[in-house]
């Protein structure tokens, strides 16, 4: 089991004291999960604490809310992977309690239980997707961008329209070379028609972290807790500076974001203005990346290893692309 003492510990984030043990007990007991087998906690990530649960029935993901999420936000939460289920998204299945409830809370903590998928996310996988699965994550995106929903809206601070303000937090731990890629970064952003661009619903953190290529061959779209309504190509863009990015591959930004555009518009058209700025988007979304790094490490004080990979594929990601943009 886990070090539940551990400074960086997920389990701090929640408002419970307590044996985590025992909630994931009698959560077993509410779901009709079986006898437990054994839990694990997901290290990665830094907002909410994931668990892993076998039982002998299954193999379940407890997203458990940090105590910083307000009953609007978890209802939001429910309410999106609802609508995504009924979408058809290949995403882990949401379950109900015996009681049909959708969040369960015990002990003050509040939680949904997923199917948990089998697999590995490319972050885990170590590389970028190849071009038959980012064909299959494309269509994914596709999708959740046709589902007519506009949810209220929940501040990010990684979201690239932010990019500003994120500047403004973390300039000062910035050194002053990478300082000046920034500040380049947001002048090519700014001059993004952000307005006139067609907005929808979009899942807003297609990352490595969160994309899992299933034992099944299957890709699945995992955690939408920042879904948003933004600019349309605000998907591809991080696509196309996270998901896509291969620290060994010599493809430009630009081409990535072409191939990105061939085939996200085999399933939705997209405009020309679209065409035109995602390229500049996508740096940004690199740009985000490496400030919301250092958000982490130097505000936060998150310096782990997921906080220093984030950082330095911000800062590569930057440097190689605007040598060529």
């Amino acid at each position: 089991m886990p070090d539940l003492n551990e400074k960086q510990s997920p389990i701090n984030r929640l408002s419970y004291k307590g044996d985590i043990a025992q909630i994931i007990k009698r959560l077993c007991e509410k779901y009709d999960l079986g006898l437990i087998k054994d839990y694990s906690i997901i290290a990665v990530g830094y907002e909410d604490c994931n668990v892993n649960i076998r039982t002998e029935k299954g193999v379940y993901l407890a997203k458990m809310f940090a105590k910083t999420r307000t009953s609007e936000n978890i209802t939001r939460y429910s309410n999106i992977i609802e609508r995504i289920s009924d979408a058809g998204i290949h995403h882990p299945k949401l379950l109900k309690t015996k009681k049909g409830e959708i969040v369960y809370t015990d002990s003050g903590v509040n939680l949904v239980l997923l199917n948990f998928v089998e697999g590995k996310t490319f972050l885990d996988l170590n590389r970028a997707p190849n071009s038959k699965e980012l064909r299959d994550i494309l269509e994914q995106a596709a999708k959740i961008n046709t589902i007519n929903y506009k949810p209220s809206y929940l501040f990010d601070s990684w979201a690239i329209p932010n990019i500003e303000k994120m500047l403004r937090k973390t300039s000062k731990f910035i050194d002053k070379e990478d300082l000046i890629l920034v500040k380049k970064v947001i002048q090519k952003f700014k001059s993004i028609p952000i307005n006139k661009l067609p907005h929808c619903f979009v899942h807003g953190d297609f990352t490595k972290a969160n994309v899992v290529k299933g034992n099944d061959g299957k890709v699945y779209i995992l955690d939408f807790s920042v879904s948003n309504w933004y600019p349309r190509i605000q998907e591809l863009a991080v696509i196309a500076a996270n998901l896509a990015y291969d620290e060994n591959s010599s493809q430009t930004l630009q081409q990535r974001c072409k191939n990105i555009v061939d085939e996200y518009s085999k399933f939705n058209k997209l405009t020309s203005d679209e065409i035109e700025h995602l390229p500049a988007y996508a740096l940004a979304g690199s740009a985000m990346e490496f400030m919301g790094a250092h958000q982490e490490k130097f505000i936060k004080g998150n310096d782990t290893e997921e906080t220093n990979y984030w950082l330095n594929l911000g800062r590569e990601g930057l440097r190689s692309s605007l040598i060529n943009l």
